[in-house]
Parts: C-alpha cells; structure tokens; sequence
C-alpha cells in the first residue's frame, strides 16, 4: 500500500485553538520510529513537544519555524518511500482527496495527532460518494444541527472533531475551522457545471484577489515576478502585465471579501477590519485571524507597512503574548472589577520564617506562607472561592492556588492543588517545582488547569502595591506587595518600628461583594499576623 499520513496541529486542551512551531526535531527524508520527538510547538501557556506514534519517512515539513496554524493544520507530511513526490504535490493541492476515519477522543498526553492513512489505491472521493451511512454516524456525534449538515455536505466525520461547545458538543465554528485547515481531507459541496475551462494559478504565491484576475485573463502567474510581501504576486503586477501585454483589465469591482472561519470574523468586527482588505494565506484561500490582525497593522491601500525607523525594532508577537492580551483585554471589559487594599504585619512571619529555615528541610520562602494563608481565608470565607457562571454560582471544595510566575515573554500561573490541606514545607517544595518547570516551559496543562484563586506577588522587586487583573473564570486574585518598615504606635501610646506588607484584593462583583471580600482579608490578616496557626 502506498500511504500518505499528514501530521496536523494536534489539540492539548478544550482552550486550545493554535499553536506556533517552535523547532522541528527532525528534517525531510528522515526516518520516524515510535516515540520520536517531532516538534515542540508553542500554545498559549507552554511548549509541548509532539512524539511519533507511528513509523514512515518525513517526506515534507509543510509549517516553518515560528508559523501560528489554527489546530487541524496540516504542518508535515509522512510517506512511504513509494510514494512519489509528485503523489505528495497533487495531495497537498487537494487533487487527491483524504479518506477521514473516526479517531479517538485527544488525550491530555502530548502524542502524535494524525489523520488516517491513506490508500493510494483506491480513491477516497469515491469511498465518500458510496458511503450512505456518513450522515447516521454523525447523528451519533454531539453536534449543533448546522455542525452536522455542514459536516455531511463536505464529507467530514464528526467523531474527528473536538467540540469546543458546552460539555463538548461539536459547533458551527468547529467544523468550518476543521474544513478550512484540511481541505484535503475534506470535499467540497459539487460545483456547478463551469462554462469554461479557466487556467489555475491556485499553486503559485499570490493573493486571491489576483489569481481571479488572472484567471480571467488567461495570464500564467508563473511568468510574474511578485512585488508583494515575500514576493507574492498582487493584483497591481497582474494588471502592469496586462497592459504590457495588451491585454484589456477587467473593470474595477467592490473588493470581494474571502472566505473566513467564525473566529476570523469575529476577531475582524471587534478591530473594525473589512475582510475585504484581508489578503488571505489560509488554506483554500480562506482568511486567518492573523491575516487580519496583518491587514489591521498595513497602511491604507493594502501597501506593505513603512520601513521600521532605523534604531527601532518591531518583534511579532509570540502565541503566549497575543493570549495574554486577549485574555487580560476581555478579563477587563467583561468583568466588573473592584478592589480592596489592607495592611499586614508580619513581624511574626518573618521570624518564624527564619526559624524554619535554619532547620533542615525545603527552604520557604513569605509567598508560601502567603499561599498557605489564603488557602485557609477561603476556607473561612468560601464564598471568595467561587466562579460565575451564567447557570449558577459555582463553589469549591478545596483551595486551588494559582501562582503568577513570570517567565521570558509572559507570565504563567500553574496551581498548587488544595493547598490549605497540604503543609508549609510541602507547599514550598512544590512551588519552587512549579516555578523551575515554569521557567523551563516543561509546565503541562494539567499544572495550569483548575485553578480557583490566584495570588501575584511582585514585593520582590520592591513594589508598595498594585491591582491584579482577574482571570476568569476565577472571581478573585490577590495583590501582594513588598513588606517595608514603617513607625506604627503600639497600644501604650509608645512608638515602634514594624514590618508592613500591603495586599489588595481584586474580586469579581458578579461574584462577591464588598463586604465578603474585606471579611476575607480579614481571615487573610489574622492567618499573618498569628502565623504558629500556619504550621498545624
């Protein structure tokens, strides 16, 4: 059998919708065996590095270093020897369609994400055409009735597709992103009968506004010389050839915009971008959101932006700080934010501390006692360790304590698991675990997920104070600046030196309210300032 496999963008978690290539472990021609590291492949949060589960040769590595693809992409392709390079060129354009299959539901290990192999020798067009019982296997799927006609009229199983709908259910946006990122192993809707033969530039780099023209005018891109961005061919070089040539343009049409995925045009309405002016790259033409965040950043006319001033660099954004601004951009505009600031002493703290400390044992550093007393406080006050939901509130059980660690290029916040059930030491040896794991971007979506309460401590760099941003869907997160010293007058009227750490706590008025929210800190103040009850 002569088998095609195509390796995609594999799907770690419900909240992943991209991820960006970070290096490929292996190179074209290279022979895989089970096991074999792939590719680490940024998300979001973390890198993950993708492992072979299957054995063949790389025959082509379709994503470059540093490109974002919506999960399903199709990022490398892995062959039979047999199989001939110009059988690999034909499926790429899609001449050769895809046989999908059902796949098993995506576990939270990082392994391969493939389609099925594809038998060379019988065509998958004519499987799909004969295949009468695709539409009652997708009633069997989870899925919203459009989901379901769109996936029968193109040919897409359903149990290939992970919802991303309540509990699941596949949605509208599912299988159009699916459709959009496999267009070789999908098929289109059959197309009205053409009434004439028109050439096909579809292979050539350029903009789709340009190949219509082109084909129009029965032009062979392949004879342009592109002015465009990476030299991609744009409409003003079809129409300097067709006057050279003393062909006549077509007169000049409202702009037509392409084709796009419901994220794309979403993303689109909220910056005000007409899709119109989006120069697509996705597959079949369709519009990414990042053509879109690229048309937002293009000057008018759809030029190339201006050369970067001399002395200035503009750096792309990476996948974690692009979620990052979205995240924190919604976080701000949806929830309605408030803030409460106390003053702790914590004399006593730091000298326990010290106590600890010079025994044997995991060093603990103030940010665990932190952890462990906010653990606490919400056991006292559990209705500050809450989430809103739009069907109800939604309480927990135990204290999960996200950390803000700040690593280069963003911030991630893995979760010390019930913390208020775990000892002093144990929180500091697991924190100092999560962190190095942070900083080494070997975190896994398991150490980030679950979190209820966040805590952000910046007093290491000498920070007074300062009010975090919530992350939803938690309804809280705490605030904690530096301890100083500061005269405070004692009961006997006598002046004296103590050490003072102001905490603010930003909570979700959806949520909690203000009296709820100083009862915590409240709890939080007296867990500090009587810290023996720490240890117990």
């Amino acid at each position: 059998m002569n088998a095609i496999t195509p390796i995609i963008m594999p799907k770690w978690g419900l909240e992943m919708s991209e991820g960006t290539i970070s290096n490929w472990h292996v190179a074209e021609g290279q022979t895989l065996s089970r096991g074999m590291e792939i590719v680490d492949i940024e998300t979001a949060k973390i890198v993950n590095t993708l492992e072979s589960d299957l054995e063949g040769v790389v025959r082509r590595l379709i994503a470059p270093v540093g490109q974002t693809l919506p999960v399903g992409a199709l990022i490398a392709i892995v062959a039979d020897a047999a199989v001939s390079d110009a059988d690999i060129d034909r499926y790429l354009r899609g001449d050769t369609p895809a046989q999908t299959a059902a796949n098993s539901a995506p576990t939270s290990a990082p392994t391969l994400d493939t389609a099925p192999v594809i038998d060379r020798t019988e065509p998958a067009a004519a499987e799909r055409a004969a295949d009468p019982d695709l539409a009652r296997r997708n009633e069997g799927v989870p899925a919203t009735p459009l989901a379901r006609r769109i996936a029968n009229r193109h040919g897409v199983n359903l149990s290939r597709i992970t919802g991303t709908g309540r509990n699941g259910r596949v949605n509208q946006e599912d299988v159009e992103a699916f459709i959009a990122a496999n267009p070789a192993m999908t098929s289109a809707p059959a197309p009205a009968p053409a009434v004439t033969a028109a050439l096909d530039n579809r292979s050539v780099h350029a903009t789709s506004h340009a190949i219509r023209m082109a084909n129009r005018l029965g032009i062979d891109l392949k004879r342009l010389a592109g002015t465009g961005r990476h030299g991609r061919v744009n409409v003003a070089d079809v129409e300097r050839f067709a006057a050279a040539s003393g062909l006549t343009a077509p007169a000049p049409v409202a702009s037509i915009a392409p084709p796009a995925g419901p994220a794309a045009r979403k993303l689109a309405a909220d910056l005000g971008v007409s899709l119109s002016s989006v120069n697509p790259t996705g597959p079949k033409g369709h519009a990414t959101k990042e053509d879109v965040r690229n048309a937002l950043a293009a000057p008018a006319g759809g030029l190339d932006p201006d050369p970067i001033p001399k002395g200035r660099d503009l750096v792309p954004h990476t996948a974690m700080r692009r979620a990052i601004a979205t995240a924190l951009t919604a976080a701000k505009r949806d929830v309605p934010h408030f803030y409460l600031t106390a003053d702790i002493l914590m004399d006593e703290v730091l000298s326990l501390r010290g106590q600890l400390n010079a025994m044997a044992g995991a060093k603990i550093s103030v940010n665990d006692f932190i952890v462990r007393a906010s653990a606490l406080a919400l056991g006292d006050v559990p209705d500050v360790n809450v989430q809103w939901t739009d069907a109800g509130m939604r309480r927990f059980n135990m204290a999960n304590i996200a950390i803000a660690v700040a690593i280069e290029g963003g911030l991630v916040t893995p979760v010390v698991r019930d913390a208020g059930g775990k000892p002093l030491r144990t929180i500091a040896a697991e924190t100092a675990a999560l962190a190095s794991r942070a900083r080494d971007r070997r975190l896994t979506q398991a150490d980030l997920s679950d979190g209820s309460f966040t805590v952000s401590n910046l007093g290491m760099f000498g920070v007074r104070d300062f009010q975090a941003i919530i992350a939803p869907p938690q309804a809280a997160i705490l605030a904690v600046g530096a301890t100083r010293r500061e005269a405070r007058e004692e009961a006997n009227g006598a002046m004296r030196f103590r050490s003072v750490m102001s905490v603010t706590l930003s909570c979700d008025h959806r949520a909690i309210d203000g009296a709820i929210g100083a009862r915590f800190l409240a709890a939080l103040r007296q867990h500090l300032e009587q810290p023996l009850g720490l240890l117990s």
